[in-house]
């Protein structure tokens, strides 16, 4: 599978993004800055050690309210669902 380029899909990622500011589902009175490329959540299914290197993660994508600081993240797929990741 062929890697996935943020710049490449930039412009999807904020009209997605934009359509979530307009329904109400994120909020801020100064607007929101897009943090310039992925974020990887990783998950487990159990904690054993505080430092976990590697296993699956959620590719995402996180905006930051100008004003509040306050980070809001989106994952991926959901918000490009017809992206190949």
């Amino acid at each position: 599978m062929n890697p996935v380029i943020f710049e490449e899909h930039r412009k999807q990622i904020e009209d997605a993004v934009n359509i979530r500011i307009k329904n109400g589902s994120i909020k801020d009175p100064l607007g929101f800055i897009l943090i310039d490329g992925f974020i990887n959540m990783s998950y487990n299914k159990k904690v054993e050690n505080s430092i976990v290197v590697g296993g699956p993660s959620v590719p995402c994508i996180s905006v930051v309210g100008k004003s509040t600081g306050l980070v809001y993240t989106f994952a991926l797929k959901v918000l490009l669902p017809n992206i190949q990741i």
